[in-house]
């Protein structure tokens, strides 16, 4: 019996670990401009204040409050106009624009459009009340020195740039990028743009999958498609793993005639896992190359490699499930699950005995406003189509097997540019 996806991805991490592979972030320095989608190795904490000092919030004058006259305490004008201002005399002020520091003495700042020049140099004040630090940021008002502003584990995004920026970083620590080699396989699989004879097949599947690692911070590196040979495909592991953090195998790991990575897997290293309770992508395999002389921060020469189903279904879902969080757990991202409970627009039946993972098309309802998701109408773990129209995935845990139209489900959308 297969195990669920979260038990076969423990036995994965504990055969690696055990072969000597050990998920430790290492971290090194990028500048700030550079960390878009970076995982932060350590909090960001402010090196100084910010605002830095008292500042004027509004373009007008700086002023001491307690210098303005002609107002009683309840801010009208004492000689009973409805003006509701007052005046300062001449060098009680000074103009001042948004964001410069207050003057010594200062306090407060009136606007601009509040003000006027009065013939003996001082300044009329309309408007009613000014209360001492009115338009004035105080130093710190936004965070203190010492505050964490980014806390470790999480991925960049612009406005953390921003902030560290403020709080006084020029670099950051963040976690080095995983490397993923991705080797596909297959006597039939041709380079996309290739003019396709009978029979053979585009690889789009490590297209997906490059495209699906940069997403997740980590840099692949494509080999080019290996033939269905033992030796060839067993000497391409062994060469990508000794710069690769994690070794993808697409195809060739099921049971035909012309599939040889579970053979391989165990001839380089070791198989934990030959299929798993999930469809689609049941024919799975999770194992380990061991290299026997050390690689870049494993010491033990041991990488983790996937062999991926070659259908693109079934390669996407296995990477979510298995590829998606040791790339996380190697950069210490703390990864969020976006779930969204929205409406299932028509019956469904799961199969029994496995986690299905369906990919569903999102659409707001015309009458209630909300997110209704509608399933393919038929399954297919080589379509391709239904991947590039799936707006998120709908994973149907095992044993919930029946459900109907108008049911609450949750769902994980499809990630954008830059999540996870």
């Amino acid at each position: 019996m297969s195990p669920g996806p979260r038990d076969a991805y423990a036995l994965w991490t504990d055969a690696c670990a055990r072969a000597g592979w050990r998920a430790v972030p290492v971290a090194e320095q990028v500048p700030v401009a550079d960390g878009l989608g970076r995982v932060t190795a350590a909090p960001v904490r402010a090196r100084w204040p910010s605002p830095r000092a008292d500042c004027a919030a509004m373009d007008g004058i700086a002023i001491a409050a307690s210098a303005v006259r002609g107002l009683d305490r309840a801010g009208s004008d004492g000689g009973g106009s409805d003006g509701g201002g007052g005046w300062l005399p001449a060098g009680a002020f000074e103009w001042i624009d948004t964001g410069d520091p207050l003057p010594a003495g200062t306090d407060t700042v009136v606007e601009r459009e509040r003000v006027s020049p009065r013939p003996d140099g001082g300044m009329a004040i309309t408007g009613g009340t000014v209360p001492r630090g009115r338009n004035v940021r105080a130093a710190g008002e936004d965070f203190p020195a010492g505050e964490v502003l980014v806390p470790a584990g999480r991925r960049l995004r612009p406005a953390d740039l921003a902030a560290a920026a403020a709080a006084g970083h020029a670099a950051l620590a963040v976690a080095r990028q995983p490397v993923v080699a991705i080797i596909p396989t297959g006597d039939e699989i041709r380079p996309a743009g290739s003019v396709l004879r009978a029979g053979e097949i585009t690889d789009s599947n490590s297209l997906m999958l490059a495209a699906r690692c940069r997403q997740a911070g980590a840099r692949p590196a494509v080999s080019e498609i290996q033939p269905d040979d033992p030796d060839t495909l067993a000497a391409e592991i062994r060469r990508t793993a000794l710069s690769a953090d994690v070794v993808l195998v697409i195809a060739g790991s099921s049971r035909g005639r012309g599939d040889h990575t579970g053979a391989v897997l165990a001839q380089v290293g070791g198989v934990a896992v030959a299929g798993a309770a999930v469809r689609p992508g049941h024919p799975v395999l999770l194992g380990y190359v061991k290299l026997g002389h050390a690689r870049p921060h494993q010491p033990a020469g041991t990488a983790p490699v996937a062999g991926l189903p070659g259908y693109p279904l079934a390669a996407a879902v296995t990477f979510e499930l298995f590829v998606m969080p040791l790339l996380a757990a190697i950069q210490g991202w703390a990864r969020p699950r976006p779930w969204r409970r929205v409406t299932l627009a028509r019956d469904w039946t799961s199969p029994p005995g496995v986690e299905e993972w369906v990919p569903v098309r999102l659409a707001r309802d015309d009458v209630t406003g909300g997110m209704v998701a509608t399933p393919p109408d038929r399954r297919g773990a080589g379509s391709v189509s239904q991947l590039a129209r799936a707006d998120a995935w709908w994973p149907i845990p095992e044993g919930r097997g029946q459900f109907s139209g108008g049911s609450v489900i949750e769902v994980l959308p499809v990630p954008g540019d830059a999540d996870g």
